[in-house]
């Protein structure tokens, strides 16, 4: 059987694509995964049966270039031009078309049995695929995309593609069982899979956690809060900077990601007189992240519940603390709760309450031992290897689906799939 995944992602940021893919080739299949052309990097070597096309869209180059490579105040003056509507409506819908169209005349002469497609962003094309070629089409869904996002305009495109879409969807996979509830309530007649978006354990955690403490010269004794993500409204990045205005000073919090709140951030930063204990670190790769984040003490993940994504959702960040070996102070919200409650990982708290989110944090690094407990518990039962015998599962039952079709619409089909020469864009 022949999977064509398609994501709206470099392949280097992208870990479940590359998990899964993964996944689905050691089960016998070949994958092809369509995804831009962003970062200069040579692409990670996956499987002999997974093969990657590549399309180089310039206004995500421009934007990563912008991202990593500017300082601030140019960073922010972009920033203000391209978030306004106007303009990010145009950019975005001449990324979407100029992807797509790439994809579409690639696989004009190709043959494949079942495209893939992660998330809302890619399932247009996925849709164009099925009624073109008559493909199996499976959406990946990340999340309840007319909520995800912040701005109305936003939720009322993506809840347009969506809803358009849904009917030409054969299966679906979401990352929840809550995630999963709500979708059956919307689409009840769509069959459902969860596939929890849980990153490969480390095979070790340090025996010695001093990455952060050589990186910005801390002290011994000094304690790491860890925020990794996106730099971005509600998700809880004022409250944390406030919660440390009380904490000893020996408590340290470090920044890891990018994004569009970094002046407002720094701003407060300013104002609270924190800058001798809150640091920045770049975003880092999938395949390095893991790494870094054990040398953490405590993780922090403090989503505000301003939609329905935010209050169902678990975070991806969550489970990489679990992984790293970190307990969390963590916002009370059900699609967090089931992990952090049921493991015991951490402390839930109200994510605007500072006071509640100072003593938490203050708990936890002073007596982790119960908290560590937990998480290490967590890290053995949350395996990726769990997850992905379903995803193959439900291969095999649309293999065996595609097998039964009638013999005369099997022989139509060509034998190959995308040419070997045009594979690696």
């Amino acid at each position: 059987m022949r999977v064509l995944m398609v994501s709206f992602k470099d392949i280097h940021y992208d870990a479940r694509v590359q998990r899964e893919a993964i996944a689905l080739a050691r089960a016998g299949w070949y994958v092809d995964i369509a995804c831009l052309h962003i970062l200069p990097d040579p692409p990670p070597e996956l499987h002999d049966r997974v093969r990657l096309l590549r399309f180089p869209v310039h206004t995500k180059r421009i934007k990563h270039y912008v991202d990593q490579k500017t300082n601030r105040s140019i960073r922010k003056g972009v920033y203000r031009v391209v978030r306004t509507p106007m303009v990010q409506i145009a950019k975005d819908a001449m990324t979407r078309k100029h992807f797509a169209t790439q994809l579409w005349e690639l696989c004009e002469h190709a043959c494949y049995d079942v495209v893939h497609c992660h998330d809302v962003h890619a399932l247009g094309i996925g849709v164009h695929l099925k009624r073109k070629k008559g493909l199996t089409l499976i959406y990946d869904a990340h999340g309840l995309f007319d909520e995800k996002n912040e701005k109305r305009w936003e939720q009322a495109r993506d809840h347009r593609a969506e809803s358009r879409w849904m009917d030409s969807v054969d299966h679906l996979i979401t990352v929840n069982e809550l995630l999963e509830a709500e979708y059956n309530r919307r689409y009840p007649v769509i069959s459902t899979t969860v596939l929890r978006n849980i990153p490969e354990s480390l095979p070790r955690l340090p025996s010695e956690k001093n990455y952060f403490h050589q990186r910005f010269g801390l002290h011994s004794e000094d304690r790491v809060v860890l925020y990794q993500g996106r730099f971005t409204p509600n998700r809880g990045l004022e409250e944390l900077i406030e919660a440390f205005v009380p904490l000893p000073s020996h408590h340290k919090l470090v920044l890891l990601g990018y994004g569009e709140w970094e002046e407002q951030i720094l701003r407060r930063i300013e104002d609270r007189k924190l800058q001798d204990r809150i640091f920045f670190h770049p975003p880092l790769l999938p395949r390095k992240l893991l790494q870094v984040t054990s040398h953490a003490d405590l993780g922090a993940v403090l989503y505000q519940n301003t939609c329905m994504t935010s209050h169902l959702s678990t975070p991806t960040n969550l489970l990489e603390y679990i992984q790293a070996g970190l307990p969390v102070v963590c916002s009370d919200h059900p699609g967090k709760a089931i992990v952090v409650g049921t493991y015991e990982t951490g402390r839930l708290v109200n994510p605007r309450n500072i006071t509640e989110i100072s003593g938490a944090i203050r708990e936890i690094l002073s007596d982790p031992d119960t908290y560590l407990i937990g998480t290490h518990k967590a890290r053995k039962l949350l395996q990726w290897g769990k997850e992905q015998e379903r995803l193959v599962e439900l291969y095999r039952q649309l293999h065996l689906a595609r097998r039964e079709r009638p013999e005369k619409e099997q022989e139509e089909e060509d034998i190959i799939s995308i040419q070997p020469h045009l594979r690696q864009l």
